[in-house]
C-alpha cells in the first residue's frame, strides 16, 4: 500500500524555527514526514535561503517548491487588496504563479494541509480533502488588540482587518474538512464545531532535562519572544512603563529575542536595569538561570510558545490572563496569573526575597507541560485526525 501524500502550504518558510508560526510548522512537517509523503509549497520574502533549510528538508524526505519574491511585490498585493473584501494579509501572500503551480499538482495528493488563512485562498474551492491549520483566530485577536495596542498604525490596521478576518475565518471553516485551533476557547467561538478541532502546540521534550545554568542571571526577570512582533512589543512596553520602577533595585529586566525593534533597542539606553540581547543561540540558559519569566501579554492571541518552553524548563512564570487562558494551568500552582502592575511587582520582589518558597511552582510547571503540551501528544492527535478524514473519504468513494 502506497504512503498517503500530503500537500503542505505555508506563507513563510518553516525554518529557522524562530517565532510562533515557523516553530509550529517546523514541528508539524517533522511529524507529517514520519507518516506520509510530504510536498512543501512555501513563499519567502527573506531573500537568500540558508543551505541548512534544504538539508533539513532532505533529511526528512520532504520535497519542495519555494517561491521567492521581493518585499515590494507583497506590498503591491496588499495595496491591490484594499479594493476587494478579502483580509489584507490574505491578499499580501497571494501570487498567481503560486496559484497556477498548486492548480497543476493538487490532484496528485490525498490531502491538502494549508497553514493560516493566508494560504486558504489557494485551495478554498478545490474538491480535495483539506485541513486548515488556522492556529489562532486572527479576527478575534485583532478585535481585542485594537483596544490595547500602543501603536497608532497597528490600531488602524487591526480595526480594518478584524471584521474582514472574522467573516473570512467562518468561510474557511465551512470550506475545509477540518480547521485546527491552538486555543480551545477560540475554537468554541465558531459555531461549526464538528468541522473544527483543538491541536495545541508542544515543546521539545529535551527541555525537560535541560540543566545548564549561569548564576550571573539569577537576579534577572526575563521576557522571551521575537521582538519585531507587535504583541511582544506591547507586552514589554507595558511592563517597563507599569512594573519596572516598582522592582527591587537589585533586579534587572532582560529582553531576549530576535529582531528587536528600534523602540525596544532604545530601552537599554534609557534604563540602566534593562538589557536587550537580540537573537541568542541558546536562550534557555537565561530562562533556566533567571529569577522568573514574565509574559504580560496585552494584545495577541493563541498559545504563547515562550510560556510553554519556560514552564517545561522548570521556571517561575508570571503571565497575564490573556496569555494564561489558552494554556489552562492553575494560578499559584503551575504559574501566576496577574494583570495588576503593583501585584506583579510585589510578587517578583517576594520571589527575590524568599526564592525557596516558590520552588514547588517550578516542578509543578514542568509536570503540567509534560502531561499536556508535548509534540508527541500533538503527533498522536494529528495523525489520528488525518487518518480518520482519509478513511472517511475512501469509504465514500
Amino acid at each position: 500500500m502506497r504512503p498517503k501524500k500530503i500537500l503542505f502550504l505555508s506563507s513563510r518558510l518553516p525554518y529557522p524555527p524562530i517565532g510562533g508560526d515557523r516553530l509550529r510548522n517546523y514541528w508539524l512537517l517533522k511529524i507529517l514526514s514520519k507518516h506520509y509523503k510530504v510536498h512543501l509549497v512555501s513563499i519567502s520574502e527573506d531573500g537568500e535561503i540558508p543551505d541548512d533549510f534544504y538539508k533539513w528538508l532532505e533529511n526528512h524526505g520532504i520535497t519542495y517548491k519555494i517561491f521567492i519574491y521581493p518585499k515590494w511585490k507583497f506590498y503591491i498585493n496588499t495595496l491591490k487588496g484594499s479594493f476587494n473584501k478579502l483580509p489584507l494579509q490574505v491578499n499580501h501572500y497571494y501570487f498567481n504563479e503560486v496559484q497556477n503551480y498548486i492548480n497543476s499538482i493538487y490532484q496528485d495528493f490525498d490531502l491538502i494541509f494549508a497553514v493560516l488563512v493566508r494560504t486558504a485562498r489557494y485551495v478554498m474551492d478545490m474538491e480535495k480533502t483539506k485541513i486548515l491549520d488556522i492556529v489562532d483566530s486572527i479576527g478575534l485577536n485583532y478585535r481585542r488588540s485594537a483596544k490595547k495596542t500602543s501603536s497608532i498604525f497597528w490600531k488602524m490596521i487591526y480595526k480594518i482587518e478584524a471584521k474582514r478576518l472574522l467573516e473570512y475565518e467562518n468561510e474557511c471553516i465551512t470550506s475545509f474538512d477540518k480547521t485546527l485551533f491552538v486555543n480551545n476557547e477560540e475554537r468554541q467561538y465558531f459555531e461549526i464545531s464538528q468541522k473544527t478541532a483543538w491541536l495545541p502546540n508542544g515543546v521539545d521534550s529535551k527541555l525537560f532535562n535541560y540543566e545548564y545554568e549561569d548564576t550571573s542571571y539569577k537576579n534577572y526577570v526575563v521576557f522571551l519572544g521575537k521582538m519585531n512582533y507587535q504583541p511582544n512589543i506591547d507586552a514589554v512596553l507595558w511592563f517597563v512603563k507599569n512594573v519596572l520602577n516598582k522592582l527591587n533595585s537589585n533586579l534587572k529586566f532582560i529582553i531576549v529575542g530576535a529582531y528587536p525593534s528600534k523602540e525596544i533597542l532604545e530601552l537599554s539606553n534609557k534604563y540602566n536595569n534593562v538589557e536587550v540581547t537580540g537573537y541568542v543561540e541558546d536562550p534557555y540558559i537565561i530562562l533556566k538561570s533567571s529569577l522568573c519569566v514574565v509574559a504580560p501579554m496585552q494584545t495577541g492571541g493563541g498559545i504563547q510558545n515562550k510560556i510553554l518552553e519556560s514552564m517545561a524548563l522548570g521556571t517561575i512564570n508570571i503571565v497575564s490572563s490573556l496569555a494564561a487562558e489558552p494554556i489552562g494551568a492553575k494560578h499559584k500552582e503551575h504559574y501566576f496569573v496577574i494583570d495588576n502592575p503593583q501585584e506583579m511587582a510585589d510578587l517578583i520582589n517576594e520571589i527575590y526575597k524568599n526564592p525557596k518558597d516558590f520552588e514547588h511552582i517550578k516542578q509543578n510547571a514542568k509536570n503540567f507541560i509534560k502531561n499536556n503540551f508535548t509534540w508527541e501528544i500533538c503527533e498522536k492527535k494529528l495523525v489520528n485526525l488525518i487518518n480518520e478524514l482519509l478513511d472517511k473519504k475512501e469509504t465514500l468513494l
